[in-house]
């Protein structure tokens, strides 16, 4: 993909690019970047979501286990916004 075209479908590429895609850019005939998804993924892990819940011992039990019902329904986050 050109890098015009990646300029003015910035918006698009990104949907792309987090739907897993991996994008070659071309400027004047030469590849200069690929946009490829993250690595790695920026939440938090389990047992650190663990250990922050477990420092709030004021919270009620019924907060606590919507706050993790919640957690569980989201899934993994496929990238640092949704998180």
């Amino acid at each position: 993909m050109s890098a015009t075209e990646v300029a003015r479908n910035f918006s698009a590429v990104v949907n792309r690019v987090i739907a897993g895609e991996e994008i070659e850019v071309i400027r004047n005939g030469t590849p200069v970047i690929e946009l490829v998804p993250p690595s790695r993924t920026y939440a938090i892990s389990d047992a650190a979501w663990e250990r922050l819940v477990a420092r709030f011992s004021t919270l009620d039990e019924d907060f606590a286990r919507d706050v993790e019902a919640a957690r569980k329904s989201i899934g993994t986050p496929v990238s640092k916004w949704p998180s």
